[in-house]
């Protein structure tokens, strides 16, 4: 899990000194890679286990608008609580250790010590979030609509834009290995489809059998289909929500390395304007999707209180049964945001000390182990399915891909900060 820089006076092969690229020396790679691989392992399963929950809570919520509100309005908000909840006793263990820069004031703007290159405007850590807001308001809705594994499927092409992104704006170099792992995730893709995209069987046997193409098993464990207009919408918004997230991350290791700021202040003020970015997203509310009724905007403050009900296990509106699950969906909300917060904050740790690309290959892992924490009912509900041979033979594709990835290392220029 290594990489190595590039620049004008030294080559590839001569600057793999710097693991990170904050100035440690060759003897301590051992130590550092262990840390690395460990919350490498806490990255993969805990965003596998939150995509588990979203799916879960969004299936018991149903309605697109409820979605909406939820991870646009509500989810930006309570995701800061959550973040305060570590942050501040991180905060105080790092002053207790000496560290004198963690003080009271640490998470206030334009602190000095939160970077090695001085003040940081926070406008820039905005922006962390901005891509990430936009996927999660064009995922929102969708995510009732497909099943577990074709989320993982359509996730796992991020790589390809995020490879050609970060060689176009970060100067990243690749090795044939690399090229050969992004046509591994393809293939994963496809072999995962192959089924569905031949038979395409949507009678009622074959839509229990998991082989109609436009089939997905609601939170009552019961099978809906899909029509040609609502799979190209829904499975559209899904794929279109990739490019921002993909600009996203790449934006992320471009500020985290270049100026190496500290990982729990780059989240925090990230969250803060994610805050932001959720409100600015209100106006999508009021566009009419196909098969689904429109919100007025005088009615968006009811929603939003429709929304809290549903989530509250209330029945606000006929139609609306789903909400009424045991436990209600804000008890796997909260289970949610646990593990949201935790994968979060890890997977920005995987961006600045490697890459961005990397950290996709290996959401790669994430998302493969999601399938399967999606066939156990405890935790995916009554949407839990059966993976299929198509579906085992494409994870274990997938995780090939993250090996054969790593085989070498990625050829990077190296940043103002790697380089001090």
């Amino acid at each position: 899990m290594t990489y190595a820089d590039m620049d004008d006076s030294s080559s590839a092969a001569d600057s793999d000194d710097s693991f990170i690229g904050d100035g440690h020396a060759a003897e301590k790679h051992e130590p550092y890679e262990r840390l690395v691989f460990l919350v490498f392992i806490g990255y993969v399963v805990l965003q596998a286990a939150d995509r588990v929950f979203m799916k879960r809570v969004t299936n018991s919520m149903h309605d697109p608008t409820y979605n909406l509100m939820l991870w646009n309005i509500i989810w930006p908000v309570t995701t800061q609580f959550f973040n305060l909840a570590y942050m501040l006793p991180y905060i105080w263990l790092m002053r207790r250790a000496g560290h004198k820069g963690y003080t009271r004031r640490f998470l206030c703007p334009g602190n000095p010590t939160a970077t090695s290159g001085g003040p940081i405007p926070v406008w820039q850590l905005g922006l962390f979030s901005l891509g990430d807001q936009i996927c999660t308001c064009m995922q929102g809705p969708s995510v009732a609509f497909i099943s577990q594994t074709m989320m993982t499927v359509m996730s796992n092409t991020l790589i390809i834009f995020m490879a050609a992104l970060s060689a176009a704006f970060l100067g990243t170099r690749y090795r044939p290995v690399h090229y050969a792992s992004g046509l591994l995730v393809v293939v994963s893709v496809l072999v995962d489809l192959s089924n569905k995209l031949s038979d395409n069987d949507c009678s009622p046997a074959g839509t229990q059998e998991n082989k109609c193409l436009y089939a997905y098993k609601g939170a009552h464990g019961m099978y809906y289909q899909l029509s040609a207009g609502e799979m190209l919408l829904w499975y559209g918004m899904f794929l279109l929500s990739i490019l921002p997230l993909a600009a996203s991350s790449v934006y992320k290791q471009y500020v985290l390395q270049g100026r190496d700021v500290e990982v729990v202040y780059a989240t925090w003020w990230s969250g803060v304007f994610q805050v932001l970015w959720g409100i600015l997203c209100v106006p999508l509310f009021w566009i009419k999707l196909p098969g689904q009724e429109q919100l007025p905007p005088g009615q968006t403050f009811q929603a939003l209180l429709d929304t809290c009900s549903c989530m509250l296990g209330n029945v606000p509106h006929p139609g609306d049964e789903a909400c009424a699950s045991n436990p209600s969906p804000v008890f796997w909300y909260v289970i949610y945001l646990a593990f949201n917060v935790s994968w979060v904050v890890l997977r920005i740790c995987l961006i600045k000390y490697l890459s961005a690309v990397w950290t996709t290959v290996a959401t790669v892992l994430c998302m493969d182990l999601t399938n399967v924490f999606g066939m156990i009912p405890f935790l995916a509900g009554g949407g839990a399915q059966i993976m299929s041979l198509n579906d085992w033979l494409a994870s274990v594709l997938a995780s090939i891909a993250l090996w054969v990835y790593s085989m070498e290392p990625e050829i990077r220029k190296k940043s103002k900060a790697m380089a001090d």
